[in-house]
């Protein structure tokens, strides 16, 4: 049995020189290839994502989140801006519910310049 071990180790250099290797272009050209093929593959699988499950832009930009602030666990408080005006909103695992409109508070309070000359 020792000897059949020490056969084949002798003859495997003999096997994998008989095969043929493959010239550098070849390869090249191979792994080019192959290149393009899964960039291809990648971009395809994007395109779809992003058409599938909307990651493009949905609509206009008429409702932005400025802030969102946790509280508790299922529960935050988000800063929103729709069409100019600000509103406080608070998210719990039920509902939404507004908290305060500070659009209309932004208009009635003076600004700190103004503040400081009357004070002066």
């Amino acid at each position: 049995m020792h000897f059949v071990a020490l056969f084949l180790m002798l003859l495997t250099p003999a096997i994998a020189l008989a095969a043929e290797l493959p010239s550098m272009g070849g390869a090249l050209l191979q792994m080019g290839w192959a290149l393009l093929v899964v960039t291809g593959l990648i971009l395809a699988i994007y395109g779809l994502a992003k058409k599938r499950l909307f990651l493009g832009k949905m609509g206009g930009n008429a409702i932005k989140i400025i802030e969102m602030r946790p509280l508790m666990p299922k529960s935050s408080l988000a800063l929103v801006e729709v069409r100019g005006k600000e509103y406080l909103l608070g998210i719990s695992a039920d509902r939404i519910q507004l908290i305060a409109d500070l659009s209309q508070d932004a208009k009635d309070k003076p600004d700190f310049d103004s503040l400081l000359a009357e004070r002066q």
